[in-house]
């Protein structure tokens, strides 16, 4: 393995039509870290945060938890670590140190840590496992056989369009975590102004042609790691019209890809090896060994012919529409969109 691990990623966020408008800056925070070692395997780390839209310091409340985050996860990694390490108590740990870090912002600046309150998202990839944690809205979305399907579904409160924040008090009771034991493949983080463009409500999935341009994009690029261009190119697509018409809200979007190599029996003689002239599944072969009750069961495999096949309109789909030949210029048709009223009632949880 090299030292990218394969892996081509790119991240952003980028401020809403209300928040520009307005002036106001973007409340979503992202981050992405390849940790790499002489004698381990990379491990790719994402993290994305949205901060509650009543909250004064919602950016910085972001912004912290997605640094105090990636380096919790990055220390840990430091250690020897193996799947059977990673328990619940484990992420209830990384929630700690997230927690820890914004209450004493909070009180370095004398302010309630209420206004500091966010969601947060997190991926963890190992070589053949994948930790992942989540509180409150957004998407943590992974390839799987029948198109792409979210790890978690979007935590709502009691009122319609509410939503949680690490800051809660029983925030620890709400952490959605699981540990995937085979490799991950593709992987997409988003927060909840992409939720009603990227998911379908009606089967509990991820609309699986908002993703497909975007990860044939990324994984044919030249360059692996994370690529400026491409970068530049995701910020374009996030402010682009095809999703300001349909969305109000601050966007976050976390895209990483990898190809995976198709094990090979080296005792085997040459006329016996399996040579394939199809490319090797994009994604992954996933078992869910530590879970909540709100995640979704096991993941299987993506056919190489469906994971690199040209985006089309799912006439099935009742939130979006897409038909597209390039990442960045993406049509979705939606008949539900995101809005300033949403962004109110999902602060009534802080």
């Amino acid at each position: 393995m090299n030292e990218t691990g394969g892996w081509r990623y790119i991240h952003a966020s980028v401020p809403g039509v209300a928040h520009r408008a307005s002036g106001a800056d973007c409340q979503d925070a992202c981050a992405a870290r390849l940790l790499t070692a002489p004698d381990a395997d990379p491990v790719l780390l994402l993290v994305a945060a949205d901060g509650a839209g009543s909250a004064t310091q919602a950016r910085a409340g972001a912004e912290l938890a997605c640094q105090t985050l990636l380096a919790a996860l990055e220390e840990r990694f430091s250690q020897p670590l193996s799947l059977q390490d990673w328990t619940r108590s484990e992420g209830e740990a990384l929630l700690q140190r997230v927690q820890t870090a914004l209450a004493q912002r909070a009180a370095e600046v004398g302010l309630p840590v209420r206004e500091f309150a966010c969601t947060l998202l997190s991926a963890a990839i190992a070589a053949d496992y994948a930790l992942l944690l989540q509180i409150g809205d957004g998407a943590i979305v992974i390839g799987a056989a029948d198109g792409y399907q979210p790890a978690f579904w979007p935590q709502a409160g009691e009122y319609a369009n509410e939503t949680y924040f690490v800051t809660d008090p029983n925030a620890a009771a709400r952490l959605e975590f699981a540990v995937l034991a085979e490799p991950v493949a593709e992987i997409a983080l988003l927060t909840d102004g992409l939720q009603m463009l990227a998911l379908h409500y009606q089967t509990r999935q991820a609309h699986a042609p908002f993703f497909r341009p975007l990860f044939q994009r990324l994984r044919e690029y030249p360059d692996e790691g994370c690529s400026a261009a491409l970068v530049t190119a995701l910020e374009r697509f996030l402010d682009g019209p095809a999703i300001n018409q349909r969305t109000h809200d601050d966007k976050t979007l976390i895209l990483a890809s990898r190809v995976l190599a198709l094990a090979v029996d080296d005792t085997l003689q040459p006329e016996e090896m399996p040579f394939t002239t199809t490319p090797p599944p994009a994604v992954r072969v996933s078992t869910l060994v530590t879970t909540d009750t709100h995640s979704v069961a096991s993941i299987e495999t993506m056919s190489p012919a469906d994971a690199f096949a040209t985006a089309e309109p799912d006439a099935s789909a009742d939130n979006s529409e897409v038909s597209c030949t390039d990442a960045t210029d993406v049509c979705l048709t939606p008949t539900a969109s995101t809005s300033e009223t949403r962004e109110l009632h999902r602060d009534e949880a802080v």
